[in-house]
């Protein structure tokens, strides 16, 4: 899975993956590269770009970064949404715009009518829109990597969770992750709340240890991939 981005629907949602590594080759050829998780931020100017991508607001907002994986992950993200849209409208990418909202999730104009969520793992970047009236979505992604298990399920699962997710592969932990994060990011907290007061137990999600009845789940894995989606109920 090496092309700069992956166009696809689940669900009704939109989905497009960004390789990082192809999406830099294409995009910034001259000004970032390899070892970008590393190394410090840096003053990008329109003129570095290979075609127009971020309005002069988004630019500005991305030059604010101080590191530049945090800013080569800012712009991934912000591609993936305007691949999503230019599909559906047939604009320039520089022409749609994506701020921070209140919460400081991601968000496009009202305009555009769409609910979006990023998120970035690894070498990777998704983001997911929902269009029409919906007004939340939350997405999280994971690649499959080695990670301490016993100390993400004591970090981020709850004593019940822990006892029946004890021998669990680690497919299973990361997806069951991935939900929590998508579903934090649904109700527009991130983790300002704890994902222990999250759970995922026998097919339902639940939030303080209420059954949640206004939100759906999804999840999937593509090759080494496994991605969460949270979308109301309509």
């Amino acid at each position: 899975m090496q092309r700069m981005r992956l166009l696809f629907r689940e669900q009704g949602i939109h989905f497009c993956l960004v390789h990082i590594p192809a999406m830099l080759k294409a995009l910034l050829p001259q000004a970032a590269g390899p070892g970008y998780q590393t190394r410090p931020g840096c003053r990008f100017r329109p003129d570095q770009f290979a075609q127009p991508v971020l309005s002069p607001a988004e630019l500005n907002g991305l030059n604010q970064l101080f590191a530049l994986k945090k800013q080569v992950e800012r712009l991934a993200g912000r591609w993936a949404v305007k691949n999503l849209v230019m599909q559906e409208t047939g604009l320039c990418p520089d022409a749609i715009e994506i701020h921070n909202d209140a919460s400081g999730a991601p968000a496009l104009a009202p305009a555009f009518d769409y609910a979006i969520s990023i998120t970035h793992s690894g070498d990777y970047a998704l983001a997911a829109a929902l269009g029409g009236k919906a007004n939340a979505l939350g997405v999280d992604m994971e690649t499959v990597s080695p990670v301490d298990i016993p100390a993400l399920l004591h970090a981020g699962f709850s004593r019940k969770e822990q006892r029946v997710y004890a021998e669990a592969d680690l497919e299973t932990i990361l997806k069951i992750w991935t939900i929590k994060e998508a579903f934090l990011k649904y109700r527009r907290t991130g983790l300002k709340s704890p994902a222990k007061k999250i759970e995922w137990l026998d097919e339902t999600l639940y939030e303080n240890n209420g059954p949640i009845d206004d939100a759906l789940v999804k999840s999937y894995q593509r090759d080494k991939i496994i991605f969460s989606v949270v979308f109301p109920e309509v």
